[in-house]
């Protein structure tokens, strides 16, 4: 059957999205008790920023577009930043490659900001109504 698939960009950054999703680390220190109910508004005030750079495969060519990432990150002070980064790329490229069909070329990573649990629990206090 003739016709021809295309998957948006947006796309691209939602699966990457609910990818990182799936790191803990990303979102919060590997600490149970008080910092452990600050996944929620640490995700939501510290969302990662995705780019996506997509080529479509040529014409005549049977093989799968590719795709290229810049993740931009907030990462809780304390996580190891090349074991998250590590975390965060292999995840990305699994779930890509698996949902879209689409060849990762690269996922570029770029920490950019850190963030005290402190800053965390003063910003859920925000949250909370008196």
């Amino acid at each position: 059957m003739d016709g021809r698939t295309t998957i948006s960009e947006n796309v691209f950054i939602e699966v990457a999205r609910e990818a990182m999703k799936k790191i803990e680390d990303v979102f919060r220190e590997e600490k149970k008790g008080g910092l452990s109910g600050l996944t929620r508004i640490f995700a939501e005030r510290f969302a990662p920023q995705i780019a996506v750079k997509k080529t479509e495969p040529g014409e005549g060519e049977g093989g799968p577009g590719t795709v290229s990432f810049e993740v931009k990150l907030t990462v809780v002070y304390g996580v190891k930043i090349p074991e998250v980064a590590g975390k965060v790329r292999e995840r990305i490229i699994t779930d890509v490659e698996a949902l879209t069909g689409y060849k990762v070329e690269k996922v570029d990573i770029v920490i950019d900001r850190i963030v005290k649990p402190e800053e965390v629990q003063q910003e859920e206090k925000k949250e909370k109504p008196l």
